[in-house]
This record gives structure tokens, sequence and C-alpha cells, in this order.
């Protein structure tokens, strides 16, 4: 069972510009719903370790997240992927990261 919120390393392949590549940390924003679906497919945001200062990047802490060091959500990436792409479950956001993360995609997706 994939849950929202849920922190996994993500195959996200060979990067074309300036797309996040290889495998990396990703949080799981689609619902529980379809990310369990027969569609086979999730929405995941990747984390990267640098800031970049922007409002659609979202600080997470180490700790419950299963990362090593605090660490920001790029909601201005938003992938689906197959859930094959996922490996190892590290952990999950808090509810109050969780919040922020879907503020910021109101944010980049104009919602």
């Amino acid at each position: 069972m994939i849950l929202r919120g849920e922190v996994y390393d993500v195959d996200l392949g060979q990067p074309v510009g300036h797309e996040p590549a290889h495998r990396r940390p990703a949080v799981v924003v689609s619902a529980d719903v379809v990310s369990n679906s027969v569609g086979g497919l999730v929405a995941v945001v990747p984390i990267t370790s640098r800031s970049y200062g922007l409002r659609s990047h979202v600080e997470l802490d180490s700790g419950e997240s299963g990362l090593a060091h605090g660490s920001f959500a790029r909601c201005d990436q938003l992938r689906f992927v197959a859930v094959q792409r996922l490996h190892r479950r590290r952990g999950a956001a808090s509810v109050t990261e969780v919040a922020d993360i879907d503020t910021a995609l109101r944010f980049v997706l104009d919602l």
C-alpha cells in the first residue's frame, strides 16, 4: 500500500534539461486511491538537499521522513511515475509538511 506523504527512493531515470534524475528521495503526493489503482502510476515530488529559496520548495525535517538531513520537496518538479520506479520506503513527511506541500502545489498549478 502506497500512502500519500510517504518518502521513497525513486528512480527518475536520465535527466533532460533541468529535470531531477537518477535515484533520489521523493514524496508521494497523489491520492491513496490513485497510487494504488490499476493504472500503476503515482505522483511524486522529488527531494533535494539544496535550498533555492523558492516558494515552490517545502522544507522537510530529517527523522520521521527517513532523510539523513533537512531537505526540500521541489513542488515545481511534480512527476507521475510507474509504481515500479518506487524502491525503498524511507519514512513519511509530517502532517504539517504535507499541508505545506499542498499549498506549494496549488501555487505551482495555479489552483
